[in-house]
């Protein structure tokens, strides 16, 4: 799943959408729909992972001084319940197809001592995963199976559905996703990304980038890197490490659907940041009020939906964008 996603009656598939003529462009835009937010959620409500087809979102909001974890199942809110440990911070990560969930709870209440815990959630029941003394473990990405991939102090590990944990590689990066057969992608320093197989197949190292973390989506990495004409762009890398486009985004990949089209930013001069989709077919221009923001969690759908957050009255909200033509 990517660590990193109910349709309306107007919503047009992407090869409309990109396909629609220019003179119809004023009278179409992406409109936002609200996601329900848990009760009592008066300051930011955060999204940070989805499911492979998009049907779950997993977040947290912050409630007092808590924080509540939180999924929708398409758009209709579900929330974890309070930790058995008692700790106060319940932080869902990531989200399965099925709505199993991986994460961690951590307890910062006066006088309990810090405690960092992954912990794999199902059918409303907590277990938490494997975890020596004294060590802070964290589950950062699940696939269908249920297998979890996480950190356990600053290791990569895997947490296999019905096995024992497993160490995959010492001091790494952060996890950005696992796939169904097995393979675990990190972020690695110098703006790149390195791939792992749990079952033992070599690592792939996916080439440097010019700057900004790698986005993991549909088993596609995307690093930033310069062109020969020096420009940013962003490329788009297979799991063996092959490079399968470079498109001029530039600024911030968000995600990718089963078609290949990719929704992302470009810069214009005075270094405003362009919504946009790429296809096939070239660049869309994305029109919204308000747009999603560019430093948090986003993703597209196979229907060309967008899944993110805004910010309203300063604190930020979840939200679909569905495209939409008057």
């Amino acid at each position: 799943m990517k660590r990193t996603r109910a349709a309306l009656p107007c919503l047009v598939v992407l090869a409309t959408l990109v396909a629609a003529p220019q003179a119809s462009a004023d009278a179409c835009q992406y409109t936002k729909q609200d996601l329900p937010v848990p009760a009592g959620a008066t300051a930011n409500v955060f999204l940070s992972g989805g499911s492979a087809d998009n049907s779950r979102i997993a977040g947290s909001a912050q409630v007092g001084q808590d924080t509540v974890g939180a999924y929708w199942a398409n758009s209709t809110l579900l929330q974890l319940p309070p930790s058995p440990t008692g700790a106060n911070n319940v932080i869902p990560v990531d989200v399965n197809n099925t709505g199993v969930i991986t994460g961690s709870v951590l307890d910062t209440r006066d006088g309990m001592p810090r405690t960092v815990r992954a912990f794999r959630y199902e059918n409303g029941a907590y277990e938490f995963l494997e975890t020596d003394a004294g060590v802070e473990s964290d589950g950062r990405a699940i696939n269908q199976a249920g297998d979890v991939a996480g950190t356990h102090g600053t290791d990569l590990y895997l947490w296999p559905r019905g096995g024992a944990r497993k160490l995959i590689a010492a001091n790494t990066g952060l996890v950005l996703g696992i796939t169904d057969d097995g393979k675990i992608v990190t972020a690695a320093p110098g703006f790149t990304a390195k791939v792992y197989d749990v079952n033992g197949g070599p690592t792939v190292d996916i080439p440097r980038g010019s700057a900004g973390g790698a986005v993991m989506d549909n088993n596609s990495v995307f690093i930033r890197e310069k062109n020969a004409a020096g420009e940013i762009t962003t490329a788009e890398y297979d799991l063996n490490g092959v490079k399968i486009t470079s498109r001029p985004i530039g600024s911030r990949t968000f995600g990718r659907n089963s078609s290949g089209t990719v929704w992302g930013t470009y810069v214009k001069s005075g270094f405003t940041q362009v919504h946009a989709l790429w296809s096939t077919t070239g660049r869309t221009d994305l029109v919204a009020d308000p747009m999603p923001l560019v430093s948090t969690y986003s993703d597209i759908t196979d229907a060309a939906t967008l899944i993110g957050t805004y910010r309203a009255d300063q604190n930020i909200r979840p939200a679909r964008w569905f495209w939409t033509c008057s």
